[in-house]
């Protein structure tokens, strides 16, 4: 039983590896290979035996010829002599003759009597023919005859198994190729699939790190730069992204927990004051109108939050279109200079023609509105608050600077947190959302933003 326990994992693990994409890629390419091998076995094979008789059949073509001159020169007898010669002494390696009279009758030779035949002819001796091989098989010849002019019959031959021993080297060269091809397909596309599941396995550790809450879990990259590595850097920035959502969610969770409890702990109290101590129709009326107030108050702070939440999730992404932001910068500062200059302040346009950009006009105007609408609620009567819109080299900048009090630099970085406010500010109106949105629309352009001090007073910079 224990011999058997532990084979188990590696039989699922080598069943893993075969079903990987990797390992199917690298066989279907091996199969392909051995597809072509065998394209290129049957050419080679085919033209190397079509060379090789080609040339013994011009061997013994130029020999035949030879002879047939020597019996043009002496005759049969000094023919006969020859080929005896030539049997004896084999100068010309192992080739065979058989030259036949008129009549039939075997005149020399070590190849027995056949009928005449012209040109190249291949055959196999009869049994009692001494031609044979070390293993007395009956050997495969191939010949050419010719007929000579007083009708006698010439025929020289040569062994072919040296035809067969090439095609037979071919087949084995071929054979051991293929087979070895294959071995190294198989091999190569376990070490992929093998590879490929040590990625699939650390992406699935990580899923499941982070379905069990860990959120900051990431998939590590081999730093190899493929394919596989774009996906996890792409799958590490969605759950970046993710995570990111996540930590706003739960912040404004919290945020809401925290800071509308007392505007709603404040409106029941007024209502329940009302029940027990009003006494005219007035009374409730009052009661009434401060409830409607603090109601309405909440409900355009949850609507602030709507609003961020949509813009951080890029949901206006698709209403995108070409804005003119000069125009919509110096329409939005013009609405604001009444509103201006009855609270004492001097709003000042510095906004410079033809920047443009991709973008959703009224999430822009939004942006702009709560920048000059938040530098006009924090400065003193008296100030000045400049709205400017400049061109630059790498695109574009938005200015909205005051000569107002500023924010300490230890809560610059604090002021675009949902809810939060200066304890200067807390006396004012403002559910502490405006800075917030402004940050979400800019992220949703592709904007940054950053907190300068302009002593006195603030700089809000927008860059593209």
């Amino acid at each position: 039983m224990s011999s058997v326990l532990p084979t188990r994992p590696l039989i699922s693990t080598l069943a893993r590896i075969l079903r990987t994409a990797s390992f199917r890629l690298a066989l279907f390419y091996a199969v392909l290979f051995m597809a072509s091998a065998g394209a290129l076995f049957a050419t080679v094979y085919v033209t190397a035996t079509a060379a090789m008789q080609s040339d013994m059949a011009a061997v013994l073509r130029s020999e035949a010829y030879q002879l047939a001159e020597i019996h043009r020169v002496g005759g049969l007898p000094a023919l006969a002599n020859q080929i005896a010669r030539r049997i004896n002494f084999r100068t010309r390696g192992p080739i065979f003759y058989l030259l036949q009279a008129p009549g039939g009758r075997v005149v020399v030779g070590n190849l027995p009597g056949m009928p005449p035949v012209n040109g190249v002819i291949d055959f196999v001796p009869q049994p009692d023919s001494p031609v044979a091989d070390t293993e007395g098989e009956r050997t495969k010849l191939t010949g050419f005859g010719l007929t000579l002019p007083d009708g006698a019959f010439l025929l020289v031959a040569q062994d072919a198994t040296r035809l067969t021993d090439m095609q037979h080297a071919i087949v084995r060269a071929f054979a051991w190729a293929g087979g070895l091809t294959l071995l190294l397909a198989i091999v190569g596309g376990a070490i992929l699939g093998s590879s490929f599941l040590r990625r699939i396995d650390t992406i699935t550790r990580t899923s499941r790190a982070i379905m069990e809450g860990d959120l900051a879990a990431r998939i590590p990259v081999r730093g190899t730069h493929d394919e596989i590595d774009q996906l996890i850097d792409n799958l590490n920035a969605m759950l970046a992204r993710i995570q990111q959502l996540m930590d706003g969610l739960r912040q404004v969770s919290s945020d809401i927990a925290h800071d509308l409890r007392t505007p709603l702990g404040r409106l029941r109290q007024n209502l329940e004051d009302a029940r027990t101590r009003a006494k005219t129709t007035a009374d409730y009326d009052a009661a009434t109108d401060a409830a409607i107030e603090e109601a309405d108050e909440l409900l355009e702070t949850f609507s602030a939050l709507l609003r961020i939440a949509q813009v951080e999730a890029g949901a206006q992404k698709s209403a995108f279109t070409d804005i003119d932001l000069s125009a919509l910068a110096r329409s939005v500062g013009e609405a604001y200079q009444p509103a201006a200059e009855d609270s004492g302040h001097t709003l000042d346009i510095r906004v410079e023609d033809g920047v443009r950009l991709t973008g959703d006009r009224q999430l822009l105007a939004q942006m702009l509105s709560n920048l000059v609408e938040n530098a006009l609620r924090h400065t003193p009567a008296g100030s000045t608050v400049a709205l400017a819109v400049a061109k630059k080299a790498a695109g574009f900048t938005i200015e909205v600077d005051d000569n107002g009090p500023g924010i300490p630099e230890a809560e610059r970085g604090k002021v675009f947190d949902r809810f939060y406010r200066l304890d200067r500010s807390r006396s004012t109106a403002g559910s502490g959302l405006g800075l917030a949105l402004v940050k979400a629309i800019a992220g949703l352009h592709g904007l940054t933003i950053e907190l300068t001090d302009r002593k006195p007073g603030l700089g809000v910079i927008i860059r593209s």
